[in-house]
């Protein structure tokens, strides 16, 4: 153990940490765990907690998917905790978290796990001179059941008002006390448009450091709103009458000479490098969407005209577009992108890992980047603009055609990705809209509210 391990071991003690969650997310995005006393944390960082394999087979529901090519009964993993991501998290409780990476018996690293997966692309960004950071905007709804079962909005307000955060400033003071105790590098918190709607913004990191973020945070706002008796839904419809959660991603792209996507030529400040990237990002878009929107509710939220950017475009500054360029301006904020069709179910190790390997390919087989859109490009009727998958059946399938994301992920990753989103598609193939948001509503809560 290193004296610095040593120090934060210590200084854990000193907080009155006593046991410690090991978490990880399955191809389902719900996150599983394994705890272990401070005492026995040592032994979980070298050797690791068993866990079977066939927790990927899980379906958003927790029930094992008979088809999926990991339901078996044999073989075992270890889940070992990242002493590199120890943090509080509730210190009232004597409670700390770490994220965990699943590794084979032998002592080699898992081919199907997801933050190993988001590692290794980092690793293959660095050793091409590239680096990324990037930040997500985490929405959720605070609710409590309605007569019906179905969510009903509990803290009063407008949209984006000071009059929600008023009425809920109880809930957000202890929330926003409770992320700074986890670490959690939170740079903006507002009411959003939907009712009893709130977002979280994180600060731009390193892949692996922002998903681990990412999931404590939400792990905190779930603990947090229990407090107050409520439930945090994270579901990306909680209801069809209101409007989704949305789990933004953002992110930027350097090399040895800079930002790519600022003090250029280009348009807007671009570099070759960065029209590039834009380029290549685009072109791929469709695949990453199974990764980004990986349950059939997310597509009743990509829908046109929403701010939710369901066309294969992109543009400066543009809401409406699957890329937004956010151009650096007299604030000196970095120049940066944004994709909007993600949302708080995807697994965000998965989601990044595949970034960094689509903006590899962007970088290393450059295109020619297409026009901008300006304006919503559902009111243009002169020419067909194309749609990013209109459901989780076609974004499957432009998954499964992806050669740039079956040889970064591996047959093993890729494949068991594939299974899990036809375990989906299957389950609610035969539900109505009404049906498959009354399924997802209280997500991360497996089965539902009790």
């Amino acid at each position: 153990m290193s004296t610095e391990h040593d120090l934060s071991l210590d200084a854990l003690s000193a907080k009155g940490v006593r046991q410690i969650a090991i978490t990880w997310d399955n191809n389902a995005g719900e996150s599983l765990v394994k705890v272990v006393p401070l005492r026995r944390l040592q032994l979980a960082i070298d050797v690791g907690v068993g866990f079977s394999p066939i927790s990927d087979a899980f379906r958003s529901d927790g029930i094992i998917d008979p088809a999926h090519r990991l339901t078996r009964p044999d073989g075992d993993l270890r889940l070992k905790a990242d002493p590199k991501s120890l943090a509080v998290l509730e210190p009232d409780k004597g409670w700390a978290w770490a994220a965990g990476e699943r590794w084979n018996r032998s002592g080699e690293p898992y081919g199907a796990d997801q933050r190993h997966f988001c590692r290794r692309m980092g690793e293959k960004l660095d050793a091409a001179g590239l680096s990324l950071t990037a930040g997500f905007e985490l929405e959720w709804v605070v609710v409590s059941p309605d007569s019906d079962g179905s969510p009903k909005a509990v803290i009063s307000g407008g949209p984006y008002g000071a009059d929600r955060l008023i009425e809920g400033l109880d809930y957000a003071s202890a929330l926003l006390e409770a992320l700074d105790a986890a670490d959690v590098d939170w740079i903006q918190f507002h009411p959003e448009y939907g009712p009893s709607q709130f977002e979280l913004s994180f600060a731009a990191e390193a892949p692996l450091h922002v998903a681990d973020q990412l999931i404590r945070a939400r792990l905190v706002i779930q603990r947090v709103t229990r407090r107050f008796g409520w439930y945090s839904s994270f579901s990306a419809k909680p209801r069809l009458d209101w409007v989704g959660n949305g789990g933004h991603l953002h992110f930027s792209v350097w090399d040895a000479q800079g930002p790519l996507l600022q003090d250029g030529p280009g348009a807007y400040g671009l570099r070759p490098e960065g029209e590039a990237l834009i380029a290549g990002m685009l072109e791929q878009l469709p695949a990453l969407v199974a990764l980004a929107s990986p349950s059939p509710v997310s597509y009743l939220r990509l829908v046109p005209s929403s701010w939710s950017a369901p066309f294969q475009v992109w543009g400066m500054e543009n809401r409406e577009a699957a890329i937004r360029l956010i151009p650096t301006a007299v604030d000196q904020s970095a120049a940066h992108l944004e994709i909007k069709a993600v949302d708080p179910t995807a697994n965000p190790y998965l989601l990044l890992g595949a970034l960094q390997a689509q903006v590899l390919d962007a970088l290393s087989h450059q295109r020619s980047l297409p026009a901008e859109q300006t304006g919503d490009p559902a009111l243009v009727s002169d020419h067909n603009i194309a749609r990013l998958p209109a459901s989780l059946d076609e974004a499957r399938m432009a998954l499964e055609q992806d050669v740039v994301l079956h040889e970064a992920m591996g047959p093993l990753m890729h494949g068991s990705f594939l299974d899990s989103l036809a375990a989906e598609i299957h389950r609610m193939e035969h539900f109505s809209a009404e049906q498959q948001v009354g399924e997802r509503c209280w997500w991360p809560i497996v089965g539902g509210i009790v």
